[in-house]
């Protein structure tokens, strides 16, 4: 009997490969902003300093945001399915490595480890929902994906802090490497890829020549376009912020400046992905009711994003526990509606012929922008002798106030978009 062309969305197999991506995309998040709870145990550990710190923080975005390319390569070539497999299997690596380090190096060399690692599942990701989901289907997974993910950075926060008050952090991120590596064998050895059709390449035709010159005109404009990095720094400026307070000093910051233990800090900043959670689909559900343009809406993102960072930075001694929970609370609400409106921003400004290559050429921008804000933020704290293990309030209000200038460039670039107006056309 022949197999209907239907039966990939019929398959109950589909369900087992995205609930395998999905947990590993957990652990994505989760190294993400790992760090920023068990920062006083590094800093003791290996006897080091906030710049050495915010460095080896910062190896996982780049390593992450640079690999992206051959990710995406070797997706096509080998199947998602297998490339998050053999990916994850560098991820528990790391894990392992990070946990036997024994001095700052050596945990830097973890941590890049892991940044490749866990930077081998996103774009399979897209590539093996498509196969497996039917096009109405495909927007609502990545959704689900999404918010695995942010409940992976939601779990390494208390939690966290639980698990390393219990049994140490490197006994923690044992167990997490072990995790790992029996999800990466589970992709491996108990999940497939949907198999493609055979096709029949045909004889090279002046048609396909000048459809392959159309493709290399187009690599030239995205890259010769102003708009693009125009956009691509707003996303490096707002989301590499975001994550340097979310996945570094948020923590520390907390129980410096409201004097209170790492469990209850860790609890504060575990609002942060919480909004996320929050505010991406909720926002980005909005975003396509409103009357006013998509442009408008971030602008408004932007400036209330730039609003919260002011008074964290400038206001958290009169704003308290209280008021400095509700600040986190609407960053993370805000930050993940950012999301959902950019992509929505360049959904509607690119031309269909070119959304695949600049979605890979911004893609790795905000990562890039974490690293780098990371070991900026950690050298302006660096200056700053500790006490009892933290850095004082001062050295966080100067280093928080580099912050609030990046934002405060990004909200005037944003006023330089133009509704609808492509951005590959320069």
């Amino acid at each position: 009997m022949p197999k209907s062309s239907h039966e990939p969305y019929r398959d109950p197999h589909r369900w087992m490969v995205f609930s395998v991506i999905s947990v590993v995309y957990f652990f994505v998040y989760f190294h993400r902003v790992s760090t920023s709870v068990i920062v006083p145990d590094l800093l003791k550990a290996f006897d080091t300093h906030a710049t050495a710190l915010g460095l080896m923080s910062s190896m996982y975005f780049y390593i992450y945001a640079l690999e992206q390319p051959l990710v995406g390569y070797l997706t096509d070539r080998w199947g998602p399915v297998r490339v998050v497999g053999v990916w994850s299997l560098v991820a528990a690596a790391g894990c392992f490595m990070f946990g036997m380090a024994p001095n700052i190096f050596w945990a830097s060399v973890a941590r890049a480890s892991i940044g490749f690692g866990v930077g081998g599942v996103y774009v399979p990701a897209i590539k093996a929902f498509s196969q497996w989901f039917r096009k109405k289907e495909f927007s609502f997974m990545i959704g689900l994906l999404m918010s695995v993910g942010n409940f992976g950075a939601v779990i390494a926060t208390t939690p966290l802090a639980w698990s390393v008050d219990l049994w140490g952090w490197r006994i923690t991120f044992y167990v997490i490497g072990g995790i790992t590596l029996m999800l990466a064998l589970v992709a491996l050895f108990f999940t497939r890829d949907k198999k493609e059709p055979a096709k029949t390449d045909p004889v090279p035709s002046a048609k396909t020549s000048a459809i392959a010159e159309t493709s290399q005109i187009s690599v030239i404009q995205v890259l010769a376009s102003g708009r693009l990095w125009l956009i691509a720094t707003i996303f490096l400026g707002v989301y590499g912020t975001a994550l340097t307070l979310q996945g570094l000093w948020a923590t520390p910051f907390l129980m410096s400046s409201l004097g209170i233990e790492r469990i209850y800090a860790s609890k504060l900043n575990m609002l942060i992905p919480m909004g996320f959670i929050v505010g991406s689909p909720l926002i980005g559900w909005l975003s396509e009711r409103l009357l006013w343009p998509k442009i408008t809406t971030l602008r408004i993102i932007i400036s209330i994003y730039f609003i919260s960072w002011i008074g964290i930075t400038f206001c958290h001694a009169w704003l308290g526990a209280v008021g400095l929970s509700t600040m986190l609370l609407g960053m993370g609400v805000v930050a993940g509606g950012f999301i959902s409106v950019f992509w929505g921003v360049i959904r509607e400004t690119t031309p269909d012929k070119t959304l695949g290559m600049v979605s890979g050429i911004l893609n790795p921008a905000p990562f890039l922008g974490v690293a780098v804000f990371q070991v900026v933020t950690g050298a302006i704290l660096n200056r700053n002798e500790r006490v009892d293990g933290l850095y004082p309030l001062s050295g966080f209000t100067d280093a928080f106030s580099v912050c609030v200038i990046i934002i405060a460039v990004c909200l005037g670039m944003s006023f330089f978009l133009r509704n609808k107006r492509s951005l590959v056309s320069d």
